[in-house]
């Protein structure tokens, strides 16, 4: 196959995903739902390949979790995006979801941040040695 076969089934691949997405965009606008909840729902299906549904209520999480604070640094949310599938997880699973994100991700400056959110009560801390974090939206109690 040749560079412009292959650049031709890309481009008819891009342009099919980004079709799709625009009608998930108009599907979730019908819903009530945010902008900003749409937005973060769409980049969650983009990076992580989970449903909408699922992103749609990951979405809220993170949401509900940022308006905790008066403003957060782009980092700061993206370990909240990370975080908001209720998984607990490690610093090094959270700064390897980040880079998914964000693509890039220091796991000192994660760390660090992780323990901001903590102080703030966004994200709480389980687990002993080896911590892990989860949102505080995500514990049932």
């Amino acid at each position: 196959m040749s560079v412009e076969e292959r650049l031709e089934r890309l481009e008819k691949a891009l342009s099919k995903i980004l079709s799709r997405l625009e009608s998930i965009e108009e599907k979730l606008s019908v819903l009530g739902l945010s902008d900003e909840t749409i937005s973060i729902a769409t980049e969650l299906v983009i990076a992580f390949s989970i449903p909408a549904a699922k992103a749609i209520e990951a979405s809220n999480r993170v949401v509900q979790a940022i308006g905790r604070l008066a403003t957060i640094d782009p980092i700061s949310r993206s370990i909240v995006e990370a975080l908001s599938d209720c998984r607990e997880q490690s610093v090094s699973e959270i700064t390897r979801r980040v880079r998914e994100l964000r693509g890039t991700a220091s796991r000192r400056i994660v760390r660090e941040r992780l323990e901001r959110l903590k102080r703030y009560g966004v994200v709480v801390r389980v687990g002993g040695k080896r911590p892990k974090y989860v949102l505080k939206p995500c514990i049932k109690g």
